[in-house]
């Protein structure tokens, strides 16, 4: 049993003009035990709604989540179950989600007290700097006194206090620079590993992606149009969205090659596309893309996606595979 599992998700907004927004259309997703998902796509296409709505920040308007085999209530003014609260939310910008008026050791140390069951001893604020490789003598420092990947460093060190069971991470390294990227990355592989949680990675960095995923979701307009082991989606994409994401990362080649920029741009979601959401930009439309939406099936084993062009195309063997792969 998935600790974290999505079915059939909506996300919808209020746009202008009486007009709904739906930022997240029939997305499933699953999160095991020990394993790290990856959430991937262009900015806007809706990841950070559902990475949202997985943790009951926002309400769904369709579909069901469940976590640990129950249902996810949303979050509401009182407090929530705490076996709810052992899924935690790491977010994208720490100086924000971080209370500049406090020090860290008080921030940390009410994570644990909000979040550990009965009879469960919470993390203490020393075990959890340490196990994001900070020193238990900060804190009595503010969040001010941090550089920004120290300061993602607290904000994971805060949701660890929790003792959970599953962490959503939104875009945890996307306001960070490249060093500080691959170290908290590398920090929240161990930290999965060795605690054996599960992570919803959000991320529109398919480099480390690549490097850190067990399975990747690519995400496109609210719909998750491929799924599959990390290493299968990259060796053999399936989707050509997922091909023309993996062809836009550079190549340290030595030639100067440039990576292949998707043409077009993301459609309102207000007013997707009639067919297939993809296919004003897709380099292999085919006729029935402009007229029905495909839905994701099983084209290999463990890999789903939602393609016309996919589920008719010749072996995988056959299939133009992306070359821009980073080494």
């Amino acid at each position: 049993m998935s600790l974290l599992e999505i079915r059939d998700l909506e996300v919808t907004y209020a746009g202008h003009a009486g007009t709904r927004v739906r930022a997240v259309a029939h997305a499933d997703l699953d999160v095991e035990a020990g394993q790290i998902v990856a959430l991937v796509g262009e900015s806007g296409c809706g990841k950070s709604s559902l990475g949202k709505a997985a943790v009951g920040l926002i309400p769904p308007s369709a579909g069901s989540i469940r976590f640990g085999g129950e249902p996810l209530d949303p979050l509401k003014r009182g407090g929530r179950p705490k076996a709810q609260r052992k899924l935690q939310m790491v977010f994208q910008d720490p100086f924000s989600s971080l209370n500049p008026r406090r020090r860290i050791g008080d921030l940390i140390a009410e994570g644990g007290r909000v979040a550990t069951e009965a009879g469960e001893t919470p993390m203490s604020v020393g075990e959890c700097l340490e196990r994001v490789g900070l020193s238990a003598a900060f804190a009595d420092r503010f969040p001010h006194q941090f550089s920004g990947g120290q300061r993602q460093r607290i904000a994971i060190a805060r949701a660890l206090a929790a003792r959970p069971r599953c962490i959503v991470a939104d875009e945890p390294i996307s306001a960070l620079d490249a060093s500080a990227q691959a170290a908290v990355a590398n920090l929240l592989v161990s930290i999965v590993r060795d605690l054996d949680m599960g992570l919803l990675f959000i991320s529109h960095d398919l480099a480390i992606v690549r490097s850190i995923a067990d399975v990747t979701s690519v995400m496109y307009l609210g719909k998750i149009v491929e799924s599959g082991p990390s290493a299968a989606v990259w060796r053999d994409p399936l989707h050509p969205y997922t091909r023309s994401l993996i062809a836009a990362i550079p190549r340290p080649d030595g030639k100067g090659t440039l990576p292949r920029d998707l043409p077009g741009d993301v459609p309102d979601p207000a007013h997707p596309p009639a067919g297939c959401r993809f296919h004003p930009r897709c380099p292999s439309v085919m006729a029935v893309c402009r007229e029905r939406e495909p839905q994701r099936e099983a084209l290999q084993p463990l890999r789903t996606a939602a393609c016309f062009v996919a589920s008719t195309a010749n072996p995988a063997h056959d299939r133009p595979v992306a070359t821009n792969f980073v080494a």
